[in-house]
């Protein structure tokens, strides 16, 4: 059952450190078949808070980020529900807990994405060449770089269209792929 109470946690960037390869490692041993959205894979350091804060942080790593979600790996079990907030490089995000499983080293938290306080300043640029073609190619970028790029093609038609161009010509024959909220490609 739910814990429904709002304590805090964080994730952001940590010390390598703090990095376990047990718990890093096994992306593909994890794919859910169910998955609606295309995950994004990273390794990016993180700290987690539980909310409503403040409280010691919680190091780790993530290892993938969707469009409504990420999972990440951590030393420690943190409750089904919990509300936290994850600190990146860049931006931070507003989530629930929706699982925790252990895992040789740790757990696999999955949070679900409520909201993304972006970085001050960089709302209205378009998307480079270089980091929209990584996203195209699925890899390459960070965390923040990926729901930054996410959050920025949800809202302008011009870098959509280039993405498809890139996607277009890095597969060309292939099908497109199926269609996301506000018309994205994923």
């Amino acid at each position: 059952m739910a814990n429904t109470s709002l304590k805090a946690r964080t994730l952001v960037s940590m010390p390598n450190q703090f990095n376990h390869p047990a718990l890093a490692r096994e992306i593909e041993l994890h794919e859910d078949e169910r998955r609606r959205e295309a995950r994004y894979p990273t390794q990016d350091p993180a700290e987690l808070e539980i909310l409503p804060g403040p409280s010691q942080p919680i190091y780790g790593t993530i290892l993938d980020v969707s469009r409504s979600g990420l999972r990440a790996a951590l030393q420690q079990r943190i409750s089904r529900g919990e509300q936290v907030m994850v600190k990146l490089h860049r931006n931070v995000i507003f989530g629930e807990i929706r699982y925790c499983r252990a895992v040789p080293g740790g757990f696999h938290v999955g949070v679900k994405i409520q909201h993304v306080v972006p970085a001050a300043g960089r709302q209205n640029e378009h998307i480079a060449d270089d980091p929209l073609s990584l996203y195209a190619v699925g890899k390459g970028l960070s965390v923040s770089e990926v729901i930054e790029i996410r959050e920025h093609l949800a809202l302008c038609e011009v870098c959509r269209t280039r993405l498809a161009q890139e996607q277009a010509a890095l597969n060309p024959g292939a099908k497109p792929r199926r269609r996301l909220p506000h018309g994205l490609r994923d």
